[in-house]
């Protein structure tokens, strides 16, 4: 905004002071006098006006021994007086100051704001006070131009904000499998597949598994070998255990054919060379032998040495014959584990049943409650949403689906403000009921956004702190907008610029967020706006609202931009006719009052 500067002349002429007898002439010095106001016109930013005002003195004309005050107050045009403070100069203070030396004070001021104050004047009295004796001579209050005219209450143009926030369907979209294992055991220094071990249990297994045509991603086959033997041979053996338990699942495969197009599993061999970790576990699980014994044997395979000194040690133990015995011969074995690809409905399918559920031509217990939330969740329109989660939540009460009911009741307020009211009353329920059944961080960020919008700051703001207790960072963008909406009106610029920066991309945080830039030049006196014209237009692009068009218009005049600020404004009004009578009494646009464009878009 630009900084008026009120030049005051003549201002004593009402009761003239004029102390002729001690050689101060005030008439004079009223005449030549400066006093400024910045900003001028006065600005709201939080609760309260602040100014400050600036007053300088011609060189000499106030002598030792007097007091020069004025004393402000602000008038609104409809109320009493607002006393303020005042602005000092002390003759003894400038006594030895050079001839051409001018006296100057700058104070700040400030005043808590009501409604009714919007228009109303900036007024002083000037008192002249002879030190010596305390007498004082003062003259009747004056208006001070340019200061004058009100206040500005852009601030208050600041809109709530609520994001639509869902909790997880909790359904697995990806592929999902059910892992079968068997296992085959060989004889000691074999890799021979045997009969019995084909038709054992696990064998039959195998090939009822194989016989069953079961859509299969992978087929892990590990090989293992006892202890005994050099490195070559227990290698040798850990490779071609697994082939052959391979070789026969593939003879299986030739057998039962697979159905055309089949896809055909993965085969992965892994080899387990002279690994202690299973001998160690079937020691620890065996009941064969003693606790000392154990740590006979534990002490030598954890100690120092290779592999095949280990084992050599092991065999001069009373105990190796019981090591042989009873944990040799499972590690001579082959395990497969196979990753049996799961049985699942496609998107479409279940999407097909949720709809007919939601009709009521299908029992809800056809798909489980997260097929149904992630129906719900894929779902075109709000309406289907709204349809499938009161499904659910008849099904089984789920917490997820009153959270995500109540959110499709908010994103049904962003589309139809006519509807905002009564989509608010019903999702507000469904959070609170959300959040009494398991507290999730979703529920408290709507309900942050729900209390937001009926005008409930600090509601919101406790729901928020405790939605950011969660750290989900999918709830962050709304916590952060209920702390930037919170910013704005306690006229913490800077904190709300943060809050709303890491906020998203909605178009009322943008909206935000330029006011947000707006307001801190004006509150520093700063003529810089282009970043709060740069994200207002960011704003209107994501949706061009009447406010969102307004504050643009009051950027553009506070940048000068006279044509851009009626093109702009007219968008406003034309979306939202109420906004000709504010723009006709802003003070953001005082400068183009009497601009013929500006007139007639607001008549």
């Amino acid at each position: 905004m630009n900084k008026y500067t009120s030049v005051l002349s003549s201002v004593l002429v009402a009761g003239s002071l004029m102390l002729t007898n001690c050689g101060v002439d005030v008439q004079k010095l009223a005449d030549e006098q400066e006093f400024t106001i910045v900003p001028s016109p006065l600005e709201l930013h939080g609760d309260s006006v602040l100014f400050t005002a600036k007053a300088k003195l011609p060189a000499k004309m106030l002598k030792p021994g007097y007091t020069y005050d004025l004393d402000l107050s602000y008038l609104p045009v409809n109320g009493e007086s607002v006393e303020l403070d005042r602005v000092s100069f002390k003759g003894d203070d400038y006594e030895n100051q050079p001839e051409t030396y001018q006296p100057e004070v700058s104070k700040d001021f400030g005043f808590a704001y009501q409604d009714s104050y919007k228009r109303g004047h900036v007024q002083y009295k000037a008192v002249i006070t002879k030190d010596a004796n305390g007498k004082s001579k003062e003259t009747p209050l004056v208006d001070t131009p340019n200061g004058g005219a009100g206040i500005i209450t852009t601030s208050r143009l600041v809109q709530p904000v609520f994001m639509p926030n869902y909790a997880p369907h909790g359904y697995i979209t990806a592929e999902e499998y059910n892992p079968e294992t068997v296992e085959f055991f060989f004889l000691q220094g074999s890799s021979a597949l045997r009969w019995s071990e084909m038709n054992g249990e696990d064998g039959k297994k195998l090939k009822e598994y194989v016989k069953a045509y079961n859509p299969t991603r992978t087929v892990t086959l590990e090989g293992m070998h006892s202890p005994e033997g050099p490195t070559d041979v227990n290698t040798k053996l850990a490779n071609q255990r697994p082939e052959a338990v391979k070789s026969y699942y593939e003879k299986l495969q030739n057998r039962y054919k697979a159905e055309e197009g089949e896809a055909t599993p993965e085969f992965v061999v892994k080899p387990v060379v002279e690994n202690w970790t299973e001998f160690k576990k079937l020691l620890v699980e065996s009941d064969k032998f003693t606790d000392t014994e154990k740590d006979e044997i534990l002490s030598i395979v954890n100690g120092a040495g290779d592999f095949v000194s280990k084992e050599l040690k092991l065999q001069a133990l009373g105990s190796y014959k019981k090591l042989f015995k009873y944990v040799y011969p499972p590690l001579r074995n082959s395990r497969a584990e196979i990753l049996r690809i799961k049985d699942k409905l496609t998107p479409e399918e279940i999407s097909a049943r949720a709809q007919a559920i939601a009709s009521g031509s299908e029992s809800v217990e056809s798909l489980s409650t997260p097929e149904l939330l992630y129906a719900a969740d894929v779902a075109t329109s709000l309406e289907e949403k709204e349809a499938i989660y009161s499904a659910v939540i008849k099904k089984d009460a789920d917490a997820a689906a009153y959270n995500n009911l109540g959110a499709v009741y908010l994103a049904m307020a962003k589309a139809d403000a006519s509807k905002t009211a009564e989509m608010l009353e019903k999702a507000l329920p469904n959070f609170e009921t959300a959040a009494k059944k398991q507290e999730m961080a979703e529920a408290y960020a709507n309900i942050a956004g729900v209390k937001l919008m009926m005008g409930d700051v600090a509601g919101a703001k406790a729901a928020a702190d405790k939605a950011a207790t969660f750290n989900n960072p999918a709830v962050n963008q709304t916590v952060n907008a209920v702390k930037g909406y919170d910013a704005i009106v306690a006229g913490k610029y800077d904190e709300a610029i943060k809050a709303l920066s890491s906020a998203g991309n909605d178009s009322g945080v943008l909206y935000n967020k330029a006011l947000a830039y707006l307001l801190k030049s004006s509150k520093e006196n700063s003529e810089d706006y282009s970043r709060a014209a740069a994200t207002i237009k960011e704003a209107i692009a994501a949706q061009p609202t009447a406010y969102a068009n307004y504050v643009a218009a009051v950027t553009a005049a506070r940048q000068g931009k006279a044509d851009d600020a009626v093109k702009f404004l007219a968008d406003a009004v034309k979306a939202d006719s109420s906004l000709k009578d504010a723009a006709k009494e802003d003070l953001e646009f005082r400068a183009m009052f009497e601009d013929a464009k500006f007139t007639e878009i607001l008549n």
